[in-house]
């Protein structure tokens, strides 16, 4: 999961939550909120991507498999 921003306000820089208790039920519906400045931000289009999906280019881990042999 990357990392969220910090908050754009000038003189703040707390890190920003996902924040969904004040939209729909969508899954995928939030916005950018600060603690601190108590401001809301809607994500870019990169960063809804980003953490619908992961990263692009970034390698998926590979599967667990268990090493023993399967039972008969």
């Amino acid at each position: 999961m990357p990392l969220p921003p910090t908050c754009p306000t000038p003189d703040c820089d707390d890190v920003l939550w996902k924040d969904t208790t004040h939209t729909d039920t969508d899954w995928d519906n939030w916005r950018w909120w600060c603690c601190r400045c108590d401001k809301q931000w809607y994500p870019t289009a990169e960063q809804l991507q980003e953490y619908r999906y992961g990263a692009a280019g970034r390698p998926h881990p590979s599967a667990y498999r268990d090493p023993r042999p399967a039972r008969r």
